[in-house]
Formats: C-alpha cells, structure tokens, sequence
C-alpha cells in the first residue's frame, strides 16, 4: 500500500492511497460465486441459477460491496501507518482502478498540532468558601418553610398572611382573559401577585367583598395590559397565618433522619458542603478554563463542532422531553449551540495537549474518590460503586472528570493565582444562575 498525503488547507488533507496487487473484477465474481446458492428465480431450482444472470441481477451490488470492504480497511491501515486521528469522518472524492491497482483518495479534516498550551500572563481567581453555623440555620428554616401550614385567622390580614381570594378583574366594566381566579392563595408581600394587587389586601378579613383598583405597569409581561386601569371583584374566602414546624425529633423524622435535631443539623451540613464543593469546583474550573482559552487562539476544524453542536441541541431536547415538554412544535436551530460547541471542542484540544504533555491519568485512589462523592447521594453507596465498576463507558466519564480536575491542579500550578472568599450563598446563587 502507497500512501501520499497533501495539505488542502490549515486543517484539510487530501489522502491518496494506492492498494496493489487486488483484482476487484475477480474478487466479485468469487463474491458471486459464493451468493450464488442462495438466489431465488422464477424458472430455476435453488442454487442453479446461471452466473452470468446472478452477475445481471447483482453484480453491482456485489461490486460495490467489494469495493466498500477493499477501502474501509485500507483507510484504516492507512490512517494507521500515517499516524493520522482525523477530525472528521473522511471523504472519498476519487476511486479508479489502474491495472493491478486500485486507487482512491479521501479528504478529511485534523485537529490543530500545537507545540504547547501557552501561559504566560494568565492570573485566575480561586474562590474558597465554607459552611458556618448560619448556613446551616437559615438551611433548617426553609426546610421549615417548606413544611410549613396555613393557620385560619379571625382578624384582618397583615403583612405575610395568606388571604385565599375569589377574584374577577375588569377594564372599563368588561373582564379580560386571564383576569379571573378562585380558591387563590396570595401571601401579602411575597411578589406573586403584583405589589399594589398584594398591598390592597392588607385589612380584608375572611367572608368580606372589596374592590381593588390598580394599573398596570407599562411593562408588564402581558403587553396588551400596560398602562391599563383595572378593577378586581374580591371575594375573600379565608386569611391566615403562616405555622411553622417546630425544630423538633418529629421534624428531623419528618425529613427522613433519625436521631433528633443534632442529627438533622449534621446530615444537613453535610449535604450543604457536599454542593457546595461541587458548585466551588465547577466555578474555579470554568474560570481556568476561560483564562486558557483566551489566551490560546486556535483555528478548529469545523466537522467537531457540527457534531458537538447536534449532541448538545438534542441534548437540549432530552432534557426537556424529562420535563414534560412537547418538543415537536420547538423550532430548534444547531446554530444557536454552535458557540457552545465551539468552546467544547477547543477545550478538548487544548486539555488533550496538557494531558499528552504532561503525562495526566487517572489515579485509582482519585476515581474512587469520585464515585464516593457521587455514592454519598443515595441509599446504597455501594450499588452505585458497583453500577461505574461494571460499566465500562460510564466508568470512563469519572475518569474523565478526574483528568480535568488533575488538569485544573496543574495549571493552577503554572500560572499566577488570586484567591478570594466568598460564602454558600453566594456561591450557590452563582451556580443556579
């Protein structure tokens, strides 16, 4: 086999490869010879069809069948013998036969060869934080808030009471869609109904009949509302108080842990510093992430992104499929995740260089590691160490991760760094948004 390879472009190669010695005319007829027995036709016992009709109804077939074979392993011995990973699927743009030989070329794209990944002058920022007491307070308190009930109430209301209201709106005496709602429970100050809509039912006791005036504000989501003057019919069918489970042995069983509230108060910790260690790693490696990239312009091959485009669109689809959502009506557009996908796959180029460079793999102790962190989420730690174990691909995933993360560790160690402390909420906050 003879091999030449040009250069197209930066990251285009035209390939053109020679196999000697192969007879495709030859190797068709045994390949007819051989399906021969199997053919079924009308005037004919099974496997005494002439070959000469076999080669008329599927010579071509079996001619391209040949072929097909003939260049799929050639590409393979070739791309090996050249040291080649392409980028992209190749493209076979010529095939000719020339005597003995057979002769092909293909076309395909490569990744960018960088001699290294460049440094110099990069500062990034690692931000620290820890669980305090009061973290974990005001973590028990919407833990109680999410537990809590509504207490019925004689008085009027006030500000934080729950007032359960009927209720009609109106604009110049005619109701408008959307306007009208019963058995709905508005808690005066918490923003789910619109401040001056809230702030009116403040004094309102259960069983009375009000009218609430307002106007809209000019920006209101509902663009054919602005500016509009309302009124709202309100019957009020209860108020009440807000009653909060006491910080109690009941209330730690109540969320699923035995032991009374110091039991509670230390698996919640717990649970707070394992997000917040997740939320805290994800943050500082995306900002090392960004400091290589900007400071390493690379020109990438387009076949990548296209593909990491399409994975991360129907990626995108599942993910809203797991949420109920109807994706069919979705015009979805692969542009809209080009840019993401661009970043992923100059990310990857430039991870892969520091690995190769480096020597980075994935220690035993560290993949354990992993998987315990992940363990730690669910009943039987040790199903789901046996779940990555036995699955190889899924195994290869927190491989992976554990790779960045060494990565992470090691540019870390080359370049300028700043620290900062920060606290739960705030990193959280970040993380959601």
């Amino acid at each position: 086999m003879q091999v030449t390879v040009e250069n197209v472009s930066e990251l285009n190669r035209r390939m053109t490869v020679t196999v000697e010695d192969v007879n495709i005319e030859q190797a068709t007829q045994e390949r007819l010879k051989a399906i021969r027995p199997s053919i079924k036709m009308a005037g004919f016992r099974p496997g005494k069809v002439p070959l000469s009709m076999v080669a008329r109804t599927h010579g071509s077939a079996a001619r391209r069948e040949i072929i097909d074979a003939v260049v799929q392993q050639n590409i393979r011995e070739a791309f090996t013998q050249e040291n080649v990973n392409p980028a992209s699927p190749p493209n076979i743009v010529e095939m000719k036969e020339d005597g003995g030989n057979f002769i092909f070329s293909m076309e395909y794209e490569v990744f960018p060869e960088l001699d290294s990944v460049k440094l110099d002058g990069i500062t990034v920022e690692k931000v620290t934080a820890e669980v305090t007491d009061e973290d974990v307070d005001k973590m028990l308190e919407t833990l109680r808030e999410q537990r809590m009930s509504w207490e019925p109430l004689k008085r009027a209301a006030k500000e934080e009471d729950g007032v359960t209201i009927d209720f009609v709106g109106s604009i110049d005496g005619v109701e408008f869609p959307g306007g009208s709602g019963q058995d709905v429970l508005v808690e005066i100050g918490n923003g789910s109904m619109l401040p001056e809509f809230e702030q009116q039912l403040v004094g309102v006791k259960a069983g009375q009949e009000t009218t609430i005036e307002l106007t809209f504000p000019e920006d209101y989501r509902a663009e054919h509302l602005r500016g509009k003057q309302a009124s709202f019919a309100i019957t009020v069918k209860s108020v009440a108080k807000k009653k909060l489970p006491k910080l109690d042995k009941e209330f730690a069983e109540m969320c699923g842990v035995d032991g009374g509230i110091a039991a509670l108060k230390k698996e919640v910790r717990a649970n707070m510093e394992r997000e917040l260690r997740t939320a805290l790693k994800a943050s500082n490696k995306r900002k090392v992430m960004d400091a290589i990239l900007s400071n390493n312009e690379l020109t990438l091959p387009e076949g990548p992104i296209q593909r990491e485009a399409e994975f991360l669109m129907e990626q995108g689809k599942n993910n809203l499929r797991q949420q109920g959502v109807n994706v069919e009506g979705i015009p979805f557009e692969v542009e809209a995740f080009k840019d993401n996908a661009r970043r992923r796959v100059a990310l990857s180029v430039l991870i892969g260089k520091l690995v190769s460079d480096n020597k980075i793999t994935p220690d035993e102790a560290s993949v354990k590691a992993e998987i315990d962190i992940i363990a730690a989420n669910y009943e039987d730690p040790e199903d789901v160490h046996n779940y990555y174990n036995n699955n190889q691909e899924r195994l290869a995933e927190i491989q992976m991760m554990v790779v960045e993360d060494k990565v992470v560790e090691w540019i870390y160690d080359h370049v300028k760094v700043t620290e900062s402390t920060s606290n739960f909420s705030e990193v959280m906050n970040s993380a959601a948004a």
